[in-house]
């Protein structure tokens, strides 16, 4: 049996591309992550891109922090932050 090209795990050459060839070919595609209960699915259905230091709209643009660190490292890891419930509003 041949897995389906959104299921097809990815290598680190995948994301070692531009930002704007990568983000459209991630759309459709599963991430898994492993876990003592089973695993964790998540079909991406929506992607961003931003051109790290070189683009004002990046997290990277202000330059390295413990925070986005990552974005700094080699290709194929996940810069992923909280943004839902971040605020606060008063009565």
């Amino acid at each position: 049996m041949i897995a389906a090209p959104e299921s097809t795990p990815l290598d680190r050459a995948f994301f070692d591309r531009p930002v704007l060839k990568v983000a459209p070919d991630l759309l459709g595609r599963t991430l898994v992550r492993s876990t003592e209960e089973g695993p964790i699915e998540l079909r991406l259905n929506e992607v961003e891109a931003y051109a790290g230091p070189a683009g004002p709209g990046s997290h990277a643009y202000r330059g390295r922090t413990d925070r986005n660190a990552v974005m700094f490292g080699p290709p194929g890891h996940a810069y992923v932050y909280f943004t839902y419930g971040m605020s606060s509003r008063s009565a």
